[in-house]
């Protein structure tokens, strides 16, 4: 029995059965009679009702559209219709695309609107020397710092929004597209069709938990691109997942910090733990998910004995077999990010008791841990908190599961303001001399306070020593030439 129209079952680009529904929408008119079909969706026939009689029809098909589909669709297409491989974007002719097909065959359908929204790319050479394109992003996380290191590189920064990315690469070739967290870069492909035609190195910085960055992604396209992860346990596993150009990129100093000064003298006799007990939209990036009941009780029991069920240990622990595409990483992320919530409090609980305690962050605090602390609000990044790095007695720091090799922009900032810092044990913190990570480092939440007086002891020399080593090799003008270095390799 035929499938009734617009009841067609396939199997999409990412191998997810699919139900296509019919649709297109008009790219182009013309006076001309000449058609261009960009796919006939699930019903030919309805289709060649709504074409005029006597136009002459080409149409392009994506194969592996064309190849899941049964007689009875193939019957339905009208004899006079040709099928091409290829077409001229500036033609002229009326040109009508199925509105299904980007999101079944991105890596098809992207390349297609791309070479008729970027006919003829800009030649290299065309614009202002240098050139590096953002996403119109300058409120999000490390804009500035990025764009400040790649000017003193001699680079023109140019922002462009999405519906204006094609604009900019008509006027020339930048030479190279920098992304965080795959801003900019929409989940079909888009942008990185454009950018791919226009031929740009694209560099994504994940400097959050990669999966979670990826499971906003139906295509492939990332495959190809330069990723740089702060934390290199991604490195493997996104190599396992198709990615072909990864690269270890840990966070960074910002000068901002290696100019801080104490002016915060009520912090002088305080610890001081600063981070929000989620990050935004939190809950909503994990909605309808929930830690099985006895993995999170084993997760608990670990916890106390000082040990971290970190992302690879729940990805394990709940049988997660593959990381993308989907959003199955996220039940993995939930699990470390609860842990990591748990375990900030037992390091605030514990760091109450080793001193006076001031929190910078939410009013959730009070809940997850029954401390005695002041509670200073979250502070701007680019405000005062340099300055209250520099004031504190010590800063105490506690890395979140969520990356189970990674650091946070605290072992880079409180020791370029000149600060000192106690940090939980990370395997991210190889990156730093021995020698310097052993006297500030706590296993469990409850040796806070002896690791607090033995670096008090040495305090000049620990401070001099992280600051210089932070200034020498661990500023975001070191990690730009990185990312310079590889997309020219």
């Amino acid at each position: 029995m035929p499938t009734p129209p617009g009841r067609m079952r396939l199997t999409d680009e990412l191998g997810t059965p699919k139900t296509p529904h019919a649709g297109h929408d008009t790219l182009r008119l013309s006076r001309s009679g000449d058609w261009l079909v960009l796919g006939l969706g699930p019903d030919p026939a309805a289709l060649a009702s709504s074409v005029p009689e006597g136009a002459r029809v080409r149409y392009m098909e994506c194969p592996a559209f064309f190849d899941q589909t049964g007689r009875d669709w193939r019957e339905a297409i009208p004899r006079g219709w040709e099928r091409v491989e290829s077409f001229d974007p500036e033609a002229d002719a009326t040109i009508i695309l199925y509105k299904g097909g980007l999101r079944l065959f991105p890596g098809f359908w992207g390349p297609v609107l791309a070479a008729l929204a970027l006919p003829l790319p800009g030649e290299p050479g065309q614009l202002p020397g240098r050139t590096a394109l953002f996403p119109a992003t300058k409120d999000r996380l490390l804009y500035r710092e990025l764009a400040t290191e790649l000017a003193g590189n001699g680079f023109t920064n140019l922002v462009a929004p999405w519906d204006g990315l094609a604009s900019v690469l008509r006027q020339g070739r930048p030479d190279l597209y920098l992304s965080v967290n795959f801003a900019g870069l929409d989940e079909f492909g888009q942008a990185q069709s454009l950018l791919r035609r226009a031929g740009v190195p694209v560099a994504v910085w994940l400097v959050d938990n990669p999966f979670h960055a990826l499971s906003g992604q139906k295509n492939r396209f990332w495959q190809d691109m330069h990723l740089f992860v702060t934390d290199s346990w991604f490195m493997r596993p996104l190599r396992e997942h198709g990615a072909r150009r990864v690269h270890h990129l840990p966070l960074a100093a910002s000068q901002d910090f290696l100019k801080a000064r104490p002016d915060a003298p009520h912090l002088a006799d305080k610890l001081l733990f600063v981070g929000r007990s989620g990050f935004p939209g939190r809950d909503g990036f994990f909605a309808g998910l929930k830690p099985p009941r006895d993995a999170w009780a084993e997760a608990e029991a670990m916890l106390a004995r000082g040990e971290r069920p970190d992302f690879e240990w729940w990805v394990k622990r709940t049988g997660i077999d593959t990381l993308w595409p989907g959003k199955q990483a996220r039940l993995a992320g939930l699990g470390a990010e609860e842990s990591g919530r748990k375990w900030r409090a037992m390091v605030i609980t514990q760091a109450a008791r080793a001193g006076k305690l001031a929190v910078c962050g939410d009013e959730e605090w009070r809940g997850l841990s029954d401390a005695d602390f002041e509670l200073l609000p979250p502070v701007d990044y680019y405000g005062p908190l340099a300055g209250m790095y520099a004031s504190a007695r010590c800063v105490v720091g506690a890395t979140s599961p969520l990356l189970p090799h990674g650091l946070t922009q605290r072992h880079f900032d409180v020791w370029a303001a000149g600060g000192l810092l106690a940090t939980d044990n990370t395997p991210g913190l190889a990156i730093f001399p021995e020698e310097l990570t052993r006297p500030v480092t706590y296993a469990k939440p409850d040796g806070l306070l002896e690791v607090i007086r033995s670096m008090e002891a040495d305090r000049s020399a620990l401070t001099g020593a992280w600051r210089e080593l932070i200034a020498r090799e661990h500023t975001y003008g070191r990690r730009i030439g990185t990312i310079l270095d590889a997309i020219s390799s």
